[in-house]
């Protein structure tokens, strides 16, 4: 079997140290619900009891990090379950390079991987380019570093110079969701569901499907009725007997927006520099969310030229959302992040345990094909999912 020497390591994070001189971006005045920025290079996170403690040298990335995740921050614990470290520099990337210092002799785990018994690298995650990844097993704590090489081109940063803003934004999955999202699916038993969710007198309403189907659009529609409340726009977490928020900003474009009208209720704009993203971020408040509904119904709409509902066996259910995860690209690239950790430390059962999830969730919400026709307009969508409600 092939060894690659620690030596590399030190000393290719020795240069990157060296040649890290991040641009004199403005510090936004980014901070979390308890009012304050991060201190000490150092942000708490908590998210259903899992606890992660998020390190940076770089200012600027810890500031938008309390901003973005907003509800989720509190002071940094004493013993987390995970701690993460982002290593933030600039300039030109090589993948081959490995910027972790290690101890000892890695072996070549595959093309883009190195490790050992508790360590494993990951050189190139052919998800984003100039991102690398650690994980490190230790007694009591899992130690994550996330390394990444910040390179735009000249006529990006002229054209928008807080385009590192968006690196941020992207960088907030492997920094905290992903690590969050895994440990909760490991230890907890909990999975995933891409899907917007929403709580009612009747229990849990939920929105599944693809991009552009129309799931944003239903949910706020939805969020106009007496006694609905939004509990996530994007993403949910089951553990086949309830669901559960995955708190993130929420993103609503002009049409959304128009619908809700002025200063919709629950929602706090979410600051982040203009021109960077087409669609407007928001928080949410929490006091307007449920923590834990049981699912009551699930719909999987698709744009069609007729309406209509069609009632699916929860088995059938289950298979079609496991598919559009992996169809979806954020949880698909979820789950080829958490592949890795899966491969190098596999926890026997874990797969089936997260089909058996599914199913278990499926079996206890009435699940249903909808048909969206446009021309009906988002006032007969609302009512073909009250129709099954009553």
């Amino acid at each position: 079997m092939n060894n690659q020497s620690a030596t590399d390591g030190k000393r290719s994070a020795t240069n990157n140290q060296q040649r890290a001189t991040s641009p004199d971006l403005p510090l936004l005045s980014f901070k979390g619900k308890s009012g304050q920025p991060a201190t000490n290079n150092r942000l708490g996170v908590r998210l259903h009891g899992v606890k992660l403690t998020l390190e940076s040298e770089h200012a600027p990335l810890l500031a938008y990090a309390a901003e973005h995740l907003h509800n989720l921050v509190e002071p940094a614990s004493a013993n987390p379950d995970l701690v993460v470290r982002c290593l933030w520099s600039q300039g030109e990337w090589d993948a081959a390079i490995n910027p972790f210092a290690v101890d000892g002799e890695l072996n070549v785990i595959g093309k883009r991987m190195l490790g050992k018994t508790d360590d494993l690298i990951w050189l190139d995650t052919l998800r984003m380019k100039g991102l690398q990844l650690r994980f490190r097993r230790d007694p009591g704590c899992w130690n994550f570093e996330v390394a990444y090489r910040f390179h735009p081109r000249k006529e990006k940063i002229d054209h928008l110079p807080e385009y590192e803003y968006k690196r941020y934004f992207s960088l907030m999955s492997y920094l905290v969701y992903y690590p969050l999202i895994w440990h909760l699916e490991n230890f907890r038993g909990w999975t995933i569901l891409h899907a917007s969710a929403l709580s009612s007198a009747s229990g849990g309403i939920m929105i599944g499907g693809l991009g552009g189907v129309g799931k944003t659009t239903t949910c706020v529609a939805l969020m106009q009725r007496p006694g609905l409340k939004l509990i996530s726009e994007n993403i949910i977490f089951t553990d086949g007997e309830f669901i559960y928020p995955c708190d993130e900003p929420i993103r609503l474009d002009d049409g959304s927006l128009a619908m809700l009208g002025e200063n919709p209720q629950g929602l706090r704009v979410m600051h982040f520099p203009e021109g960077l993203k087409d669609k407007a971020l928001f928080h949410l408040d929490p006091a307007s969310r449920a923590e834990k509904v049981k699912p009551a119904a699930l719909f999987l709409p698709q744009f069609s030229p007729r309406r209509y509902l069609t009632a699916l066996a929860p088995e059938i259910a289950a298979e079609k959302m496991t598919a559009m995860n992996r169809l979806t690209r954020e949880l698909d690239d979820y789950g080829w992040y958490a592949a890795a950790l899966e491969m190098y430390w596999p926890r026997p059962g874990q797969a089936a345990k997260r089909l058996e999830v599914l199913r278990r969730f499926a079996q206890n919400a009435r699940c249903y094909e909808l048909g969206i026709d446009r021309k009906a307009g988002v006032a007969a969508v609302v009512e073909d999912i009250f129709k099954t409600l009553s």
